[in-house]
């Protein structure tokens, strides 16, 4: 499946499925200058769920970056601090939310680890 693709989105929501986190957090994230287009979707923790929107959407948290930014990121190949303290992820909105739920968003990412082999960048 291709990167930012709806199918990578619903790829990212079934690797998800089974977590039931316990904290409320929003995270909209807009790549730019991917192969179709600009690209955005919102992240939601909520309820002990967890889902993935395409389109605009209100959030918490903001994040921008390139697509080889973002590209980086899902390969593992980038930490999301990295690319921040680089200046390559810009951060908008509650970053102490982003800080205080870190823990969840690790073990969301460990779940999300065995998405980026089956994906095409």
């Amino acid at each position: 499946m291709r990167f930012l693709s709806r199918e990578w989105l619903e790829r990212m929501a079934s690797a998800t499925a089974g977590a039931s986190p316990g904290a409320t957090l929003s995270i909209h994230q807009t790549v730019t200058g991917a192969p179709d287009g600009d690209v955005e979707y919102t992240l939601r923790i909520a309820g002990g769920r967890v889902t993935f929107e395409p389109g605009l959407g209100e959030a918490d948290v903001q994040l921008r970056s390139d697509y080889g930014t973002a590209a980086a990121i899902s390969r593992g190949e980038l930490s999301p601090a990295m690319a921040f303290a680089a200046g390559r992820l810009h951060v908008q909105g509650s970053v102490t939310a982003l800080v205080a739920h870190q823990e969840v968003l690790s073990d969301l990412g460990a779940l999300l680890a065995g998405v980026a082999p089956a994906t095409t960048y």
